[in-house]
């Protein structure tokens, strides 16, 4: 019998880019420029397990309306697997310990990814983050150390995905713009949102934090299963105030089933994180 062919993932619109991290990754990247000088620029992060290619269809949505993007292959995954001599250099070689998270290092992708769009002109308040999963986790943590960062978006967000603790990022996430994007039927993440989102209103301001649920999905693939979904998040962009919590379920896309993957994230979920303090 031949041999089954797997598809070839589409191309994220925009120009390949390479560059290198402080702790000597060669990160892999899809660049588009916002249209207008005071449109926003997003570093986005995608799911565990995923690559950039995830983005595709929300990275065609972003172009369209001129939203500038930097969609990244984080470090050990899809193209970026140029890594420092003596280190893995795909996640799947990835081990997670007690004295070292290897996934903690893909802040310095997003870094990178900050200086790289500096170097193109985009002013530092003009760049935002998005992720998923994983992804979210790490967009969460980066921003709460960079308060320049002007917003963030989190599709199916997590308290310990990878032992990539969040809560006390968000604790230490204020005065800006926060999104949270969960699904119906994604129960771990539905309920750790509900969490996260109370303190991101103690920390942010009732007025900054939106929850948009979905009814199905997890992460990036929410943006393919929800009809509507990505239009909601980029309005959100646009007007990234307090609004009532928005509901999709009964408007989705059929004929498409979900992954019944579990989510990957372990470990204590309010672990203390040393590099955000209490």
């Amino acid at each position: 019998a031949a041999a089954v062919k797997k598809p070839v993932p589409k191309e994220v619109p925009g120009e390949a880019v390479e560059f290198q991290t402080a702790d000597g990754w060669t990160i892999f990247g899809r660049y588009s420029p916002s249209k207008e000088e005071d449109q926003l620029t997003f570093i986005l992060l995608h799911d565990g397990r995923g690559r950039l290619h995830n983005w595709y269809h929300f990275c065609r949505k972003m172009a369209a309306r001129g939203v500038g993007y930097l969609a990244l292959d984080m470090r050990g995954h899809g193209e970026s697997v140029k890594a420092p001599a003596g280190k893995p250099a795909s996640w799947r070689e990835f081990i997670v310990s007690k004295r070292d998270n290897p996934y903690e290092g893909i802040r310095e992708d997003i870094a990178a990814a900050a200086k790289f769009l500096e170097e193109k002109g985009v002013p530092r308040e003009a760049v935002a983050l998005g992720g998923a999963d994983l992804g979210g986790s790490l967009a969460l943590k980066y921003a709460a150390l960079h308060p320049e960062i002007a917003m963030v978006f989190i599709l199916s967000p997590g308290m310990s995905y990878r032992d990539i603790a969040t809560v006390n990022a968000v604790r230490a996430y204020k005065d800006r713009p926060i999104l949270f994007v969960v699904a119906d039927d994604d129960r771990k993440s539905a309920a750790e949102t509900s969490i996260m989102a109370q303190f991101a209103r103690q920390a942010a301001g009732e007025q900054n934090v939106t929850i948009l649920r979905a009814e199905r999905g997890h992460g990036t693939r929410m943006l393919v299963f929800n009809k509507g979904l990505m239009d909601s998040i980029l309005e959100w962009v646009d007007t990234p105030v307090k609004a009532p919590e928005l509901d999709l379920s009964s408007d989705t896309l059929s004929g498409i089933e979900p992954s019944t993957a579990p989510a990957d994230g372990q470990g204590d979920p309010v672990e203390q994180d040393p590099s955000l303090g209490d």
